[in-house]
């Protein structure tokens, strides 16, 4: 192994331990933020649930303990895996149960997006820096001061009127996008009773050939995206265009030119890695970013995935779950950082930590 790799095999080891105390401080933080809130977070459900479910579940958390007490505890029903129970949106099951269904559905909603989003934004920029000050770099720019411009959900609520009334309308009728399943990570699986499930659509259609399903799936996803992907482009777009500017005005790539080297080869052999940097740590962080969930496009769409259950569970205070979709959240963006931090040195070799 060589003395790069062995630094690196090093740093990632270092960050992973730094990962820890991070992972507590949001824990530590979580928990006291949960009991500003209520005094008793089963107060407000004493006429719903027996007074015995009530204190078992006191007693788990150790409400009648001291503070630290209840600190540790709590602590170390994280780190066993035992994040307690939802009381609102599906009583008694655990919230580690009701996170592996929902991530798959904000996954299989951005992953599109994901894949989209740093090709076309790269592909933008380069034409825009390619084409300074032409109508071309103008258009580029518009585009992308629009989408940075406006608000996701007013983009969502345009793209929804549009789709679903404003089409139908013109095309009297013709042009409808009818729901055929329920939009329900619960109820809306094509598994026969009994079968296996990956959780995602997508995929359990395909498994078991239900090709009504698929296409469902597919055409209700087709206006998120496009939403996600309008919004997303415009950060890339713009470091790409800038990055590249300064790039391209550089004394090696004026010698490049000079030597009657091609403008693509230019471009994509000496000035392109150098302009990636910068654009790297906007894709990996939106990547990371996007996996959490879009809280105001699932909440317009009324897409069932993390965004939208984050939000439902913070408007009916089911405590825990707040509690598991903040740390869960914590655990995705600190790992993007540190990936992001990896693909520095797989784009710049030059970099060594």
């Amino acid at each position: 192994m060589t003395r790069q790799a062995r630094n690196m095999m090093k740093y990632i080891f270092r960050r992973i331990l730094l990962m820890v105390p991070i992972l507590i401080g949001v824990l530590i933080i979580t928990w006291i933020f949960s009991h500003m809130i209520d005094k008793n977070p089963y107060m407000s459900q004493i006429m719903t649930y027996d007074r015995q479910f009530i204190e078992r579940e006191l007693r788990r958390v150790g409400w009648y303990k001291p503070w630290y007490e209840k600190l540790g505890l709590y602590l170390k029903n994280f780190f066993i895996g035992d994040w307690g129970e939802s009381h609102f949106m599906y009583p008694g099951e655990k919230v580690v149960d009701i996170i592996g269904w929902v991530f798959p559905r904000t996954f299989e909603l951005m992953i599109f997006s994901i894949l989209i989003v740093p090709i076309i934004g790269i592909k933008l920029g380069i034409s825009s820096a390619r084409n300074k000050n032409k109508s071309k770099d103008y258009l580029i720019r518009g585009m992308a001061i629009i989408g940075a411009g406006f608000p996701v959900f007013y983009v969502a609520s345009l793209l929804q009127i549009f789709v679903g009334l404003t089409l139908k309308n013109f095309t009297y009728g013709g042009l409808d996008i009818p729901v055929v399943f329920a939009n329900n990570p619960s109820l809306a699986r094509p598994v026969p009773d009994g079968g296996p499930s990956t959780g995602f659509r997508l995929i359990d259609s395909i498994l078991y050939n239900d090709q009504i399903f698929f296409f469902d799936t597919l055409l209700h996803l087709v206006v998120p995206v496009f939403c996600m992907t309008f919004i997303s482009l415009s950060s890339i777009t713009r470091q790409t265009r800038s990055s590249m500017l300064d790039v391209l005005d550089q004394d090696y790539i004026r010698t490049a030119r000079a030597k009657g080297v091609k403008e693509r080869d230019v471009i994509n052999n000496h000035a392109l890695r150098n302009g990636l940097l910068p654009s790297s740590h906007l894709i990996i962080g939106g990547i990371a970013t996007s996996l959490t969930g879009t809280v105001f496009v699932e909440v317009t769409f009324n897409y069932t995935g993390m965004g939208y259950y984050f939000y439902s569970s913070i408007m009916l205070a089911d405590y825990f779950l707040i509690n598991g979709f903040v740390v869960f959240f914590t655990l995705i963006i600190i790992s993007g950082t540190l990936i992001a931090d990896i693909v520095y040195t797989i784009v710049d070799p030059r970099i060594v930590y």
